[in-house]
């Protein structure tokens, strides 16, 4: 699934950045590449997604394409 439409960030991805970057939303944003051309549709719900890695509810796959 989809986290962020606009980057193309996937739940794996995202998983993989939120264990590298912890739980700041702020170094998420950055990780994550999110700027004004974004629609901010993720960055809404930054908290919950990051939340919900932390909770073990989203784990990262083995082909995560995040550097």
């Amino acid at each position: 699934m989809l986290i962020c439409l606009c980057k193309g960030i996937r739940e794996s991805e995202f998983s993989a950045l939120a264990s590298r970057h912890g739980t700041c939303p702020e170094a998420m944003k950055r990780a994550m590449g999110l700027d004004d051309s974004c629609c901010g549709r993720c960055e809404a719900d930054l908290e919950t997604m990051i939340q919900h890695v932390a909770e073990g509810h989203v784990r990262p796959s083995v082909e995560t394409r995040v550097h």
